[in-house]
């Protein structure tokens, strides 16, 4: 089942330097349908990456639209829906799928990487300025060798074109995070925005602790790119793990939606400006 579709008017918060009024539509799944991917975790990479295309293609992303990647020297593949032609301004979301394998991994990959399919279904049902490809990336442990192969495969103009790169990490643990300080300025004052409009919490904590993320292969390609997580500092700071708290994993779709569908309004072309 679908949630009802949001229409969203954002008035021009001045303080925030919000330009005027804008109308946003995006169709949010219900929260029984984006918890319940989360109470049956598959085990394997393998079992991943099947169930990832699974969902992809029941929430309507099949054919063409709907491919696999594989990264070199890895067992499984990325996982790639693209909703548009994929010739205008891209905007890309990724999340990788792995097994954690690090103590240093509170909360199971597969958090932010089953979302990808209803955050591609809550944008689907209107025409949509940009392009956006949602990938499940293969990473191997604290490796973003699943991003880097990504964008190795695509072509000059497409990494012109590429408007923003939204990286979703281990989601659930707290209300919505934000590392601000490795991620875009505009971008993360438009996440901003949708806090304030959507009046939904969220907060900054810096997980450079980690170690690598897969943002970092895009900002080394200097593609605007912002990392959104749930890691409170304890987590980052001890490795200790937290329960899973389905509010905020709800409330963090919706933020992620109404954002997603916001940055395809505002997002100002880079290949075209520069």
């Amino acid at each position: 089942m679908r949630g009802a579709s949001l229409a969203l008017t954002i008035f021009g918060l001045l303080f925030l330097g919000v330009a005027p009024a804008q109308k946003l539509q995006f169709s949010p799944a219900e929260k029984t349908v984006v918890l319940q991917r989360m109470k049956n975790i598959p085990e394997s990479n393998l079992d991943r990456a099947t169930r990832l295309k699974e969902l992809f293609a029941e929430a309507g992303c099949e054919g063409g639209f709907l491919t696999e990647q594989k990264p070199d020297a890895a067992a499984t593949p990325n996982i790639i829906c693209r909703l548009g032609t994929g010739e205008n301004d891209l905007v890309i979301v990724g999340a990788h799928y792995e097994r954690a394998s690090s103590p240093q991994r509170p909360l199971d990959n597969w958090s932010g990487a089953s979302l990808l399919p209803v955050l591609y279904q809550s944008l689907r049902e209107r025409k949509r300025s940009h392009s956006f490809l949602f990938v499940g990336f293969a990473d191997d442990g604290n490796n973003p060798s699943g991003a880097e192969s990504f964008l190795q495969h695509l072509s000059r103009a497409q990494i012109e074109h590429a408007e923003a790169m939204i990286n979703i990490d281990a989601l659930g643990l707290s209300p919505t995070k934000v590392w601000a300080a490795h991620s875009d300025k505009e971008l993360v004052h438009d996440l901003i925005v949708m806090v304030y409009a959507l009046k939904l919490p969220a907060s900054q904590i810096d997980i450079a602790a980690l170690g690598h993320a897969d943002s970092d292969p895009f900002a080394a390609r200097h593609i605007p790119q912002i990392t959104i997580h749930s890691l409170t500092q304890q987590n980052v700071s001890s490795g200790a793990g937290s329960p899973f708290r389905p509010g905020n994993y709800y409330d963090t779709y919706r933020l992620l939606c109404g954002y997603l569908a916001y940055l395809d309004q505002t997002l100002k072309s880079r290949a075209h400006s520069e």
